[in-house]
């Protein structure tokens, strides 16, 4: 019994990994053979293959919407979308709703809820339809050279930091969750971000998921705040993307999409907040909710079992502020570019993991380490539980810079 686990597991690695490899392949080529003097020229073979990759990826819409960023929407049948292709997708029966879900609405006084703002207008897609961010060349192009700088990753790039609290991974954690001020720092290269996040297994044995805020002047082509999620199968060797960009995902919200810009600053003086969670469901299926103002766990999709976390290795989860930068280079800012130290520094709250038991956990000291790899110019403040507001919270941050010397 064990062997012919282990040989199907092989197989079914082996799949995914002939099935995304062409498109990782074919975009390292592309991007690394055609930088002359900071331009990208591609030959008519590369631009016919790259127009041959965003048939796969971009599903005829039903409906298309030209946001005021700049980027087009797509309406695509819910059950038509890219992801469906996958090889190990074929035969899977979409899910609506996971069971673990509590979905209620908060009894809350509006002007003391915190904000998030998030998404197209309810009933900008036809019934039937999801929202999905239409790829480009140059999504393809750059999204996966930069999932290098995402973590988990087995091996810090240089340029890269963070400041983050993470579990220790000597148990199986089954849900992740917390809320994160939306901030958006000034880059002039580079990345930074906030996210939670859930990994298991090293080398190209690594499995993760990871969600929160982004900006990257690059990939989005603009200096604004980010919704996002990344994930692979493989360390992302040869498997995994951002958002939409490779079948993976299965998109269920009828607003809210991967790749949305997120409104920053301020509503009634509350800082706008993003509340996210990573939920594993009975059947294995691994799920990303947000939580507005008035209504907890609004689903906005799931990753399906089929192609993540198929071993029983030990698992962690950790919360925080990541920057990625140029080695020799000025380091980005991170959060919203001040140190812990000040009132306008960014935070989390509410974070919590879910256990064996379905149960709902607040971190304690004797099971987290709190990482600060270059504290001259990132730094955390763990406060801990605080009250039942914000339960577990901590703030973090920091201007970038000169970090490397």
């Amino acid at each position: 019994m064990v062997m012919f686990i282990r040989i199907d597991f092989e197989i079914r690695i082996g799949v995914i990994m002939d099935f995304e490899k062409i498109i990782l392949i074919v975009v390292l080529c592309l991007f690394f053979a055609s930088r002359v003097s900071g331009a990208q020229i591609l030959s008519d073979e590369e631009d016919l293959e790259l127009e041959r990759q965003l048939k796969l990826i971009n599903k005829p819409p039903v409906k298309s919407i030209q946001t005021k960023f700049g980027h087009i929407v797509d309406c695509i049948d819910i059950n038509k979308q890219a992801t469906f292709d996958h090889p190990l997708l074929k035969d899977h029966k979409i899910q609506r709703m996971p069971g673990f879900l509590r979905r209620a609405t908060k009894k809350v006084d509006p002007s003391q809820a915190r904000p998030s703002v998030i998404g197209l207008a309810k009933g900008a897609c036809p019934l039937g339809t999801v929202p999905i961010r239409r790829a480009t060349k140059k999504d393809l192009k750059k999204s996966k050279l930069l999932l290098n700088n995402i973590h988990p990753q087995n091996e810090a790039p240089p340029g890269s930091y963070r400041a983050s609290i993470e579990m220790k991974n000597t148990t199986r954690y089954f849900g992740v969750e917390g809320s994160m001020t939306v901030n958006n720092p000034q880059l002039k290269e580079g990345e930074s971000y906030a996210q939670l996040y859930i990994y298991q297994g090293e080398g190209r044995n690594r499995n993760s998921i990871a969600t929160g805020w982004m900006v990257d002047p690059i990939l989005y082509n603009d200096k604004s705040s980010h919704f996002f999620a990344a994930w692979t199968s493989t360390g992302f060797e040869s498997t995994g993307c951002f958002n939409t960009f490779c079948p993976g995902f299965v998109q269920i919200h009828k607003t809210v999409y991967l790749g949305s810009p997120l409104t920053v600053g301020s509503v009634a003086g509350k800082p706008i907040f993003l509340g996210l969670s990573i939920q594993e469901d009975k059947n294995h299926n691994w799920w990303l909710l947000f939580t507005s103002a008035i209504v907890e766990n609004h689903i906005v999709g799931y990753y399906p079992a089929e192609i993540l976390f198929n071993s029983e290795d030990p698992r962690s989860i950790g919360w925080g502020g990541f920057v990625a930068g140029p080695p020799n280079g000025a380091s980005p800012p991170m959060g919203s570019g001040v140190l812990p130290v000040s009132t306008d520094a960014s935070s989390f709250e509410n974070i919590k993991f879910r256990n064996e038991l379905n149960n709902t956990i607040i971190p304690i000291p004797i099971h987290y380490d709190i990482i600060k790899d270059n504290p001259k110019c990132y730094e955390l403040l763990n406060e801990g539980y605080k009250d039942d507001e914000v339960e577990f919270t901590f703030q973090f941050g920091g201007p970038g810079g000169q970090c490397a010397n």
